[in-house]
């Protein structure tokens, strides 16, 4: 295990460019951190609020669902940000309603893309006890709209390497729920796709390119890696920290997990025994 960087706050969403540059939003610290493939560290975007998850675009621009900060103190949305750093609203709303606490999201082979917009508990309560959220669908041209609700706290969520099939954490219950998708933006009812078990709380995850899903467990400290098909977790790869968030895959072949810390605010990688699911931008 390498550490690549180190005293971020909260760091999530890792994403790569087109150049190698790793991009790391920082949730509690409202802003988003580039590191060079040389390790240089720095500001990249101020985003305000709290940047959760990200990921770039077929046009080459970070896409980010910002959930707004812990204490709710700004609107959710999500926003775009250009090679300079420049950030612009590029939704906050979706069928005529304000969005909640935007978290994840994750383009299909189309260059649309599907994210979830939870509802965040109360005051004194916890994950556990948080409204059914949802799950939402738009394209670059900001035409959006809700594809499902019924989920506790929708979570990390990603299209398929074969473009057939949503993957979506329900963080309060531990599952991954699988949805056929039909037709861009229409999917058939969730399945439980597989289940981290009643301490693993999902969060991000990534697929490799032969299909196989490595899922953070947060709070347990540990990658739980499931088969194309799911089911039974077919291998761990333990952490130091137990808050790990989230997991994208960079370096030669794209072969690296990069993994993000949360508790001891770091991103740190380790070798991985295929090649990752190539995204936007290298995605053509």
């Amino acid at each position: 295990m390498s550490v690549i960087a180190t005293d971020l706050r909260f760091p999530e969403g890792p994403a790569f460019d087109s150049d190698g540059n790793l991009y790391v939003v920082e949730l509690t610290g409202g802003q988003i951190s580039r590191v060079r493939p040389n390790g240089e560290c720095a500001v990249f975007a101020r985003t305000g609020g709290g940047p959760n998850g990200s990921q770039f675009g077929p046009d080459g621009q970070l896409y980010v669902c910002n959930n707004g900060g812990f204490k709710g103190q700004e609107p959710g949305r999500v926003e775009r940000i250009d090679a300079s750093g420049r950030v612009e609203v590029f939704l906050a709303e979706v069928d005529g309603e304000p969005l909640n606490r935007p978290n994840d999201l994750g383009f299909d082979p189309d260059g649309n893309f599907y994210f979830t917009d939870p509802v965040w508990q109360g005051r004194g309560q916890t994950v556990f006890d948080a409204p059914v959220g949802h799950v939402c669908f738009s394209d670059l041209d900001g035409n959006a709209h809700r594809i499902h609700t019924g989920l506790n706290f929708p979570n990390g969520i990603a299209v398929s390497p074969g473009g057939n099939l949503l993957l979506v954490c329900e963080t309060s219950t531990g599952k991954l729920h699988a949805f056929d998708i039909r037709t861009p933006g229409k999917v058939g009812p969730p399945r439980v796709f597989c289940d981290l078990g009643p301490e693993g709380q999902p969060d991000g995850f990534a697929f490799d390119a032969e299909g196989n899903l490595l899922c953070c467990g947060h709070g347990t400290g540990r990658i739980h890696v499931f088969a194309p098909e799911g089911g039974q977790a077919i291998e761990y790869i333990d952490f130091e920290d137990p808050g790990v968030t989230n997991v994208c895959f960079g370096g030669p072949e794209h072969s690296t997990l990069f993994v993000t810390e949360s508790n001891l605010g770091r991103v740190v990688s380790s070798p991985w025994k295929r090649r990752g699911m190539t995204l936007f931008p290298d995605q053509r």
